[in-house]
């Protein structure tokens, strides 16, 4: 597989991650694109780097049902359910969500950064960047926006990437990007 199937694969991949119908399906698309494009890079770091967020995403995914199983089993009373949880409980499950998403965020702005020198795309490091203040700023719940807006410059990224590798030289990036 060359680097044009990989990069549309990548592409789409995320774009049916970020729905909540296709996500596994684009997940796995997205996986196989990474590791199309991490052999044409001979670098095995950007596969591994977003490997590892998809897995502890998904034990994210397990842990918040698991969590809001939990209070709301807390909140039965009789045979009416209440399915209200309080502020305080709901802020602590916020926290927990955010406590266990800063590794796979980490480990995915190392990826795209790398991916961002690899083959010069800005739209990588934009990802980057607004994952980074999207963790940062997650608890006052602005982040989660940015972390949106990070999925789209993935998009961008992953569609704008060129059909063939070629290597650029750190003289020719400084230039480009200046």
């Amino acid at each position: 597989m060359d680097l044009k199937n990989a990069k549309i694969m990548s592409g789409i991949g995320v774009v049916l991650s970020m729905t909540g119908h296709f996500g596994i399906i684009g997940v796995i698309l997205l996986l196989i694109g990474v590791y199309r494009i991490s052999e044409i890079i001979k670098d095995k770091r950007i596969f591994n780097y977003i490997l590892w967020p998809e897995i502890i995403g998904y034990v994210l995914l397990a842990s918040v049902i698991l969590g809001k199983g939990i209070l709301i089993s807390q909140s039965v009373t009789g045979y009416s359910f209440s399915f209200g949880i309080s502020g305080f409980s709901a802020y602590l499950l916020l926290l927990g969500i955010i406590a266990i998403m800063i590794i796979p965020i980490i480990y995915e702005i190392k990826a795209y950064t790398l991916l961002g020198d690899y083959f010069g795309n800005d739209y990588f490091y934009k990802s980057a960047k607004f994952l980074k203040w999207g963790l940062i700023l997650s608890v006052i719940l602005v982040g989660f926006l940015l972390i949106f807006l990070a999925d789209i410059f993935k998009i961008i990224g992953y569609f704008t990437l060129p059909d063939e590798y070629r290597v650029i030289r750190e003289e020719e990036w400084r230039v480009k990007n200046y």
